[in-house]
C-alpha cells in the first residue's frame, strides 16, 4: 500500500510539472509502474500461489448463480424484518395467549363468576382493543373440556363490557362452549343476540342446529335446518363446527329417537337435501336390527326421490336385515346392481355369523375375490372356524387352511388377533408346520408375533407357544422375552433355561431377557441362581436396572425381610435410583413390629426416588406410617400432599385416616371439604375412614351428622353401609354413651341396612363395656333371625363382659362351652381376656391356671399375654413373679418384650415402692432398642415426684422433650438422646403434675422456671395456666 501511495504522488507531480509533454509523462508513468512491480514481486508471488491452491482444492465446489440456499429478505425496514404473530395465531398458541395461564390457575380454585370477570377484565385491559376478542376466543379454544359454565358467562359479560370488535370467531366459540357445558338456556339467549343478519353466518347456523340436536329439541332443530341447509347442498367437507355428515347424522339420530322420521324426510325434500352424504348418514342411523321397518321407509323415500343406493347404504340394509333370507337377497341385489364392495362382503359375513346361516356364508365366500380385503378375510375366517356356520358337519380346521391357501397365503397383510389365532390354531392341530411358518412370517411386525404367542400362553398352552416360537425364522429380543414369559407363567424352568441359552448364543438377550429369567428363578425360590444371573448380566455389559432390583426386593421381603436393606444399599451403590415400585415394596415391608430406624430408612428410599410423587405412593406412605405407629413422621409426609394432585377418593381416605391418627380434626374436615369441592364422589371406604377418624377423635356427633348428610345425597346414599355405621357404634361405645349406641342400632334397622357379624360383635362389646349383659340374649336372637352365627369374637366379647361384671364363674362356663364346640376353638384373645379378668380381682393361681390351659391347647402366649400376666402379678402383690414369668415365657417362646410389657413392669416396681428397679427396667428397655412412650414417662415421673428426687424429675422431662440435660442413666442406656423421645409426646397433665410436684419440694428456685422455659422452647404441649399456678406456689 505504501508503494501505491508513492506512485500516486509521483504521477500527480509529473502532471503538474509537465502538463503538456504527454510522451515524457507516459514514459515516466511506465518507469514508475515497473519500479512498483519490482518492489512488490514477493507479494505478487504469494498471491499467485494462493490462487493456484484455491483452484486445486475447491474447483469441484463452485457456486452457481440462482442456486444459493440463502433466501433474500424482503425489502423492508429492520423493524418489520421479523414478522409479528397475528392476534389469531397468538390466541391459538397457549404460550402466546396472556389469558391462558392465569385463568387456568384461577379455575383450579373454583372461583365465582364475578372473580373470573374481574380477572379477565384486568388482563384484557393490558391488551390492544383489536386483539381482545381473538384472545378470549383462543382461551375458550385452548381450554376445551376445562371450560366451565361460569367461565363462558364471564367471557360473555366481558365481551359486553369491553365492546369487542370483530368477534365472529368469539361468537362461534361461545356457542360451542355453551354446548360443551350443556347450558341450554344460556345457549338460546346468546343465540338470540346473534339472530341479526349482519351477525349471522353459516357457521353460526350450523352451531344453532348442533345445539338443538345436543339439547334434544327436535322441533328447534327442524326450524333451524333451512339456515344450515346450504352446507349439505354444497356438499362441503368441513365447517367450523363439524362435518355436515356428522351433524346430519346427529339430527337423524334425534329424529329417530323421538319418532320424527316422517318430518325429517319432508324437510329433506323441501330443502333439496337428498344427496349421498345425507342419505348415507340416514341409512347408517337406521342400520340396526330393530329398525328394519324404518329403514324400508327410508329406502322407499330414496326410490321416490330418484336416489340410487350406494354400497354404504347396502351395508346398512344388510346389517338391519331381520333374517338370513333377506340378507341373501340384499347381497344378490348388490351383485346385480354392481354395488358389491368389500364393505358389503364384510357386512354379509357378519350377518352370516349372527344368523349362523351356512347359505349366506357360502354366498359371501362365492363372491370373495382372489385378494380379499383384510376385513372380509377376517369375517370369513371366523365363519370357517369352529362353531361357525361353514364349519357345521365338516372339519373346520381343514376349511380354514383351505381358505388360507386359496386367498390369504402371501397376501402380505395381517388380520385382527382373533382371526390370526384361528389360522394358527388350524395349522397347529393339523401339524401343518409349513402353514404356521408361512403365516407367522406373514406377520411382519414383531409385536403381532408376540401378541399371538402371548394369546396361547394365556391359555397355558406352552407347547403351542414353543411351536410358534420355532416357526418364527428371525428371532428377536421381544419374541424371546415373550417366550420366556410363557415359560415363567407355566412354571417350566428347564424350557426357560433352554430359551435363555439360545438367546445368549444368538446375542439377542437384553436387560428384559435377564430380568425375566431372574423372575423365573425367584418364583422357584432359587435366590442364589438369580444372584448369579445378575453377575452374569454385569459381565455381559448390561447394568441391572430398577426392574432387576425390584424383583429381588419383592422376593427378599417375602422370605427374609432382614436382608432387604443390604439389597437396597447395593442398589443405591450401583447408581440405580428407586422408582414407584421400589418404594411400594419397601413400604409394604413396614409393619407394627418394625423398628423406628427401619421406618425412617423406608422413607429415605422414597426421598431418593427419581420420579415425582403420585397419589398412590402418597397413600402407601400414609398407610405405612399409620401401621408402624410413627405419627411423628406422618405430619411431614403429609406436606407432600401439596405437591401431589389427588384425583382418587381412595387417596383422600388415606389422608383423612392420617389426620385422624394425628388427632387433627380441622385437617380431617379440610381434606373432606376439598374432596367434595373438587366433585370427587367418595367411596364407602372414604366415608368409613372419615367417620372413623372423627369418632376416634371424640367428634362422634359430628360423624353421625356427616352420615345423615350423606344419606340425603341420592348418589352417595347407596354407599352408606353397616361398616360405616360400625365406626359410629364404636365411637359412642368407647365414650360410654351407650344410649346413643342403641339409638344408632335402631336407626340402622330403620334404614334396612344389612348388619354383619362385625356389627353384632361391636354391639356385644358395647354390652360388655356398659355392663348391660341383659341385652345380649335379645342381640343373639337378632343375629339368629338374620342367619348370622356367633363366632369366636362374639364369645370372647361376652366373656369379657362377664369378667368386667365380676361373674368369672359364668365366664369360665362359657369357655367350657366353646371347647365342646369344634367350630369355636378358644384363641389367644379369649385366654388373655380371662387372665385379665383374674387380674382384676387378684386371683393369681386361677390366672396362672388359664395360662397353663392356654399353652396345653397349643395357643402360644404373646406380648399382650405377658402384659396381662404382669398385671396379674402386680394386682396379686407378687412383683417377683412378674419378672419370673416374663423371663420364662420369653426364653421358651423367643419373645422380645414390647413397650407395654415394660410399662407394666415399671408400674409393678413403682406400685411396690421399688424405685431403683424401675430405672433398671427402663435401662433394659432402652438397651433392647424399645422406645418409651408417654405412659413410660408418666409412671417414672410420678414415682420420681413421690421420691422427691428433683434430679430425676428434671432429667426425665428433659429426656422426653429432647433438650440438653437428659437423665444420665437413660442417656447411657439409649446411646442417643433421640432414642429417648416418646413417639406420641408427653401428656399435658403429666407435665403439669410433675412440675407442680417439683415446685413443692425443690430446693433450687430457678430449676422449675428453667424447665418450664426449656419445655416451652421444645414445643411440648403445656397447660396455659401452668405458669400462673407455679408462680403462686413460689
Amino acid at each position: 500500500s505504501t508503494s501505491i501511495d508513492r506512485t500516486e504522488v509521483t504521477i500527480a507531480s509529473l502532471l503538474l510539472v509537465h502538463p503538456y509533454t504527454s510522451f515524457s509523462v507516459a514514459m515516466a508513468i511506465l518507469k514508475t509502474v515497473m519500479d512498483v512491480i519490482a518492489a512488490a514481486q514477493t507479494e505478487i508471488l504469494i498471491f499467485m500461489i494462493a490462487v493456484c491452491a484455491h483452484f486445486l482444492l475447491f474447483s469441484k465446489h463452485r457456486v452457481h448463480a440462482g442456486k444459493s440456499s440463502v433466501k433474500k429478505l424482503p425489502k423492508e425496514s429492520s423493524k418489520n424484518a421479523i414478522e409479528k404473530p397475528s392476534p389469531r395465531r397468538a390466541a391459538g398458541d397457549s404460550s402466546a395467549n396472556p389469558l391462558l395461564r392465569p385463568v387456568t390457575a384461577l379455575l383450579s380454585e373454583r372461583p365465582s363468576r364475578d372473580a373470573l370477570v374481574a380477572e379477565l377484565s384486568r388482563r384484557l385491559g393490558m391488551c390492544p382493543q383489536k386483539d381482545r376478542a381473538e384472545l378470549v376466543a383462543g382461551l375458550l379454544s385452548s381450554l376445551t373440556k376445562g371450560v366451565t359454565r361460569d367461565l363462558v358467562g364471564a367471557c360473555r359479560s366481558v365481551a359486553r363490557e369491553l365492546r369487542f370488535e370483530g368477534a365472529q370467531r368469539l361468537n362461534e366459540m361461545m356457542l360451542r362452549s355453551y354446548i360443551l357445558v350443556r347450558a341450554k338456556d344460556d345457549f338460546e339467549s346468546f343465540l338470540a343476540e346473534l339472530s341479526a343478519p349482519s351477525r349471522a353466518s353459516q357457521a353460526i347456523a350450523l352451531l344453532a342446529l348442533r345445539g338443538a340436536c345436543t339439547f334434544g329439541d327436535v322441533d328447534a332443530a327442524f326450524d333451524r335446518l333451512p339456515g344450515a341447509a346450504s352446507a349439505w347442498q354444497a356438499d362441503s367437507k368441513a365447517t367450523p363446527s363439524a362435518t355436515p355428515q356428522q351433524l346430519f347424522q346427529q339430527l337423524a339420530r334425534l329424529s329417530l329417537a323421538q319418532d320424527k322420521l316422517p318430518r325429517l324426510l319432508e324437510e329433506m325434500r323441501a330443502h333439496s337435501l337428498v344427496n349421498s352424504g345425507t342419505m348415507q348418514a340416514l341409512f347408517q342411523e337406521c342400520g340396526h336390527a330393530d329398525m328394519w321397518e324404518r329403514l324400508q321407509t327410508v329406502k322407499e323415500f330414496a326410490s321416490t326421490e330418484g336416489f340410487e343406493l350406494t354400497p354404504a347404504c347396502c351395508v346398512s340394509l344388510i346389517r338391519a336385515a331381520p333374517n338370513a333370507e333377506t340378507g341373501i337377497q340384499l347381497i344378490k341385489d348388490a351383485v346385480v346392481s354392481k354395488r358389491l364392495s368389500k364393505e358389503v362382503l364384510v357386512a354379509g359375513a357378519s350377518a352370516a355369523a349372527s344368523f349362523n346361516d351356512s347359505d349366506l356364508a357360502k354366498l359371501v365366500l362365492e363372491h370373495l375375490p382372489a385378494a380379499p380385503s383384510p376385513e372380509a378375510a377376517h369375517g370369513l375366517l371366523l365363519l370357517c372356524s369352529k362353531g361357525g356356520p361353514l364349519a357345521a358337519g365338516c372339519d373346520s380346521d381343514a376349511l380354514v387352511l383351505e381358505l388360507y391357501e386359496a386367498h390369504l397365503s402371501g397376501s402380505g397383510f395381517g388380520l385382527e388377533a382373533r382371526a390370526e389365532r384361528v389360522v394358527a390354531e388350524a395349522a397347529l392341530r393339523h401339524g401343518r408346520d409349513d402353514v404356521l411358518a408361512s403365516w407367522v412370517g406373514q406377520l411382519s411386525e414383531v409385536s403381532r408375533q408376540v401378541l399371538l404367542l402371548k394369546s396361547f400362553s394365556k391359555d397355558r398352552r406352552l407347547g403351542d407357544c414353543m411351536a410358534i416360537y420355532r416357526a418364527c425364522s428371525e428371532k428377536s429380543a421381544p419374541l424371546c422375552n415373550a417366550m420366556l414369559d410363557a415359560c415363567v407363567d407355566n412354571g417350566d424352568l428347564v424350557l426357560a433355561e433352554k430359551v435363555m441359552g439360545e438367546a445368549l448364543d444368538a446375542k439377542i438377550a437384553d436387560i428384559v431377557t435377564y430380568n425375566t429369567m431372574i423372575k423365573a428363578y425367584l418364583r422357584k425360590g432359587n435366590v442364589r441362581r438369580a444372584r448369579e444371573l445378575v453377575e452374569a448380566m454385569r459381565r455381559g455389559g448390561l447394568k441391572p436396572n430398577c426392574v432387576t432390583y425390584n424383583e429381588l426386593l419383592d422376593s427378599v421381603v417375602r422370605e427374609r425381610p432382614d436382608a432387604m436393606w443390604g439389597l437396597v444399599g447395593e442398589m443405591q451403590a450401583s447408581g440405580c435410583r428407586p422408582n414407584h415400585v421400589t418404594c411400594s415394596i419397601v413400604l409394604k415391608s413396614v409393619s407394627k413390629a418394625s423398628r423406628a430406624n427401619e421406618v425412617e430408612k423406608a422413607l429415605a428410599v422414597v426421598d431418593a426416588m427419581e420420579d415425582p410423587m403420585d397419589e398412590v405412593l402418597l397413600s402407601s406412605i400414609c398407610e405405612a406410617c399409620i401401621r408402624s405407629g410413627r405419627t411423628d413422621l406422618l405430619r411431614r409426609q403429609l406436606e407432600r400432599q401439596k405437591l401431589v394432585q389427588i384425583k382418587g377418593a381412595h387417596t383422600y381416605g388415606s389422608v383423612i385416616r392420617s389426620y385422624g391418627a394425628l388427632h387433627d380434626v380441622g385437617k380431617i374436615w379440610a381434606a373432606w371439604g376439598e374432596m367434595r369441592r373438587r366433585c370427587i364422589t367418595p367411596t364407602s371406604v372414604t366415608i368409613g375412614c372419615t367417620v372413623e377418624a372423627l369418632a376416634a377423635n371424640g367428634e362422634v356427633d359430628a360423624a353421625h351428622a356427616l352420615i345423615r348428610e350423606q344419606m340425603e345425597d341420592p348418589q352417595v346414599r347407596p354407599l352408606i353401609n353397616a361398616v360405616v355405621y360400625c365406626s359410629l357404634l364404636k365411637g359412642f361405645s368407647h365414650r360410654k354413651r351407650f344410649d346413643r349406641v342403641w339409638a344408632v342400632y335402631e336407626e340402622m334397622k330403620a334404614e334396612n341396612l344389612e348388619c354383619s357379624i362385625v356389627t353384632f360383635n361391636t354391639l356385644v362389646d358395647a354390652c360388655a363395656r356398659s355392663g348391660e349383659m341383659a341385652r345380649i340374649p335379645p342381640m343373639l336372637e337378632d343375629m339368629a333371625a338374620q342367619g348370622i352365627e356367633p363366632n369366636l369374637i362374639t364369645y370372647s366379647a361376652i366373656i369379657k363382659g362377664y369378667c368386667q361384671d365380676g361373674r368369672l364363674d359364668r365366664a369360665f362356663e362359657l369357655l367350657d362351652e366353646m371347647k365342646q364346640n369344634r367350630n369355636l376353638i378358644p384363641d389367644e384373645v379369649t385366654y388373655n381376656t380371662l387372665i385379665d379378668g383374674c387380674a382384676r380381682y387378684g386371683m393369681y393361681a386361677r390366672g396362672m391356671g388359664v395360662l397353663q390351659d392356654m399353652t396345653d391347647s397349643g395357643v402360644p402366649p404373646s406380648n399382650f399375654t405377658l402384659s396381662v400376666l404382669v398385671k396379674l402379678a402386680n394386682r396379686s402383690k407378687r412383683p417377683e413373679s412378674a419378672f419370673e414369668v416374663c423371663e420364662q415365657i420369653c426364653e421358651k417362646y423367643k419373645l422380645r418384650l414390647c413397650v407395654h410389657v415394660f410399662n407394666n413392669l415399671i408400674h409393678t416396681c413403682t406400685n411396690h415402692f421399688d424405685y431403683p428397679r424401675a430405672f433398671e427396667v427402663i435401662a433394659r428397655m432402652l438397651k433392647e432398642r424399645v422406645r418409651p412412650d408417654k405412659r413410660t414417662y408418666a409412671l417414672l415421673l410420678r414415682a420420681a415426684v413421690a421420691e422427691r428426687s428433683q434430679e430425676d424429675v428434671a432429667g426425665l422431662l428433659r429426656a422426653a422433650a429432647h433438650v440438653p440435660g437428659a437423665h444420665p442413666k437413660l442417656l447411657g442406656a439409649a446411646g442417643s438422646a433421640a432414642a429417648l423421645v416418646p413417639k406420641d409426646g408427653l401428656l399435658r397433665e403429666v407435665v403439669s403434675e410433675a412440675l407442680e410436684g417439683l415446685a413443692n419440694f425443690c430446693t433450687d428456685d430457678d430449676l422449675v422456671v428453667n424447665l418450664l422455659r426449656e419445655l416451652r422452647g421444645a414445643g411440648v404441649s403445656l397447660d396455659p395456666r401452668l405458669p400462673m399456678r407455679l408462680a403462686a406456689r413460689r
